[in-house]
């Protein structure tokens, strides 16, 4: 299993829900669905080698696709917006998670996440106007929540490795179990 999936699985809210399933669960069940994460994909379940800016998929061939914390990490954000509307079919739903940015709560702010996650990731806008770029894509956006997990201090490499946290922060300046905000926007093509 890659990095992003095993700490999503990982990430719990405050009712025990984890971070992958609360992604996922705007997809239903028995649709092919494409996962990309920042290193590894997966294609209704079976591992994939992929560039999200070259598919190796058919036109209009997927009814849904998930961008596992991928936005704020990737090279080329418009070659890959393209490449998910042609592979996507008309009404297919695009689910993008990424860190939110902005604290949600009280505790959130006292963790000193906010000053950490707001520095280092190379698609800023992917954070703060995620929303914005997939209308800007052509993609109308259907919602747009933010929830709150946290995991027990994982090693500083998987985080990165995960796209959990952004180059250059340091995860040791958060004490305790470590807050996960994350934000899941729903979109259709």
């Amino acid at each position: 299993m890659d990095a992003t999936r095993a700490l999503l699985q990982a990430a719990r809210d405050r009712t025990g829900l984890d971070a992958l399933s609360w992604a996922s669960s705007p997809l239903g069940a028995g649709r092919p669905v494409l996962e990309l994460a920042p290193r590894a994909a997966r294609l209704s379940g079976r591992p994939l080698r992929v560039d999200p800016a070259a598919l190796p998929l058919r036109d209009n061939a997927l009814a849904a696709v998930v961008l596992l914390l991928t936005l704020p990490v990737l090279a080329d954000v418009d070659a890959a917006f393209a490449e998910l509307r042609r592979v996507l079919a008309p009404s297919a739903t695009l689910v993008v998670l990424v860190p939110s940015a902005t604290p949600r709560s009280p505790a959130e702010l006292r963790s000193g996440l906010r000053a950490v996650h707001r520095r280092g990731w190379p698609h800023r806008s992917a954070l703060d106007r995620a929303g914005w770029l997939l209308a800007a894509a052509d993609f109308a956006v259907l919602g747009d929540d933010r929830r709150c997990f946290a995991l027990d201090r994982p090693d500083e490499r998987h985080l990165r490795a995960a796209g959990l946290w952004p180059p250059g922060g340091d995860p040791h300046a958060v004490s305790g179990r470590l807050p996960v905000p994350l934000r899941r926007i729903v979109a259709r093509r």
